[in-house]
C-alpha cells in the first residue's frame, strides 16, 4: 500500500482516499519542475494501486519533457483532498497527506546537448524531501546513465523472453510505496542491470515494466 506523510508532517501512513477510488493531488507550485515530478510520481503509483488519480494546479505548465502528465488548472486545491504536494507552510488546501519537497537550491544547469529526462533522473536521485544542488557534472553523468540503461535495455530485447524478476521487481515497487524512496528503487534497477544471474529476457521485461513509474524512456532504442 502506498504510504505517504499525513498533514501534520508525521510519518507515513497508509494513503486511502476521501473518494474510493479516486486519488486527488494538488501541487502548489507548477512553475517548478520538483513538485510536479512528485506529483506525476505519486499519481503513477497510485494507479497501481488501482486508484484514479487526478493532478490539479493553479497555473499552465508545461513539463512534458520530463514526462510529467499534463494536470488540471484550478484556482484553487479541490475538495476533499487527499495529497498536496507543497513547499515550507505555504497554502495547500485541507489535504489528508502533504508533501513538502526539498528545495532545489542552484538554478538548474543547461541541458542544451543533453537528454531533458536526464533531469528528470538527477532529481529521483535524490529523495524528495531533501534538498539539491544539480551540477552540470551531474546532468551529464544522468545522460550518461540513461543512454546505458537504454543501451542495455535494447540489448536485452534481443533474448528470449522470461517472466519478470519478482525480488527485484518487489523491491523496486516497495521502495515507491514506502515515501516515493525514489533512490532505493534506482539502487534496485542497478542492482538487477549487474546480476549475473538473473536472464537478459527477465532484466528486458522487468525494466520495461517499471520504467511505467520511473517515467525514464528507458525502451527507446528497441528495435532501431
Amino acid at each position: 500500500m502506498l504510504q505517504l506523510p499525513g498533514a501534520d508532517d508525521a510519518r507515513a501512513a497508509p494513503v486511502r482516499p476521501a473518494r474510493p477510488g479516486a486519488l486527488s493531488i494538488w501541487v502548489a507550485s507548477p512553475d517548478e519542475p520538483r513538485p510536479c515530478l512528485i506529483a506525476d510520481l505519486v499519481a503513477r503509483v497510485a494507479e497501481r494501486h488501482h486508484l484514479r488519480a487526478s493532478v490539479y494546479w493553479p497555473a499552465p505548465a508545461d513539463w512534458a519533457a520530463l514526462n510529467v502528465h499534463p494536470a488540471d488548472v484550478t484556482a484553487g486545491p479541490p475538495e476533499p483532498l487527499d495529497v498536496a504536494v507543497a513547499p515550507g507552510d505555504g497554502p495547500a488546501g485541507c489535504p489528508a497527506h502533504r508533501m513538502r519537497p526539498g528545495e532545489v537550491r542552484k538554478p538548474i544547469p543547461d541541458l542544451t546537448g543533453l537528454d531533458p529526462l536526464a533531469l528528470r533522473l538527477a532529481l529521483l536521485q535524490h529523495p524528495y524531501r531533501a534538498g539539491a544542488d544539480l551540477t552540470p557534472d551531474d546532468l551529464e553523468a544522468c545522460d550518461k546513465v540513461l543512454r546505458g540503461w537504454r543501451g542495455l535495455v535494447s540489448h536485452w530485447a534481443l533474448s528470449p523472453s522470461k517472466p519478470m524478476c519478482a525480488r527485484y521487481t518487489g523491491d523496486f515497487l516497495g521502495a515507491l510505496d514506502d515515501d516515493l524512496d525514489t533512490p532505493a528503487a534506482l539502487g534496485t534497477l542497478s542492482a538487477l542491470a549487474a546480476d549475473p544471474v538473473i536472464s537478459d529476457g527477465s532484466k528486458f521485461e522487468t525494466f520495461a515494466h517499471l520504467d511505467r513509474f520511473l517515467g525514464l524512456d528507458l525502451a527507446r532504442e528497441v528495435g532501431r
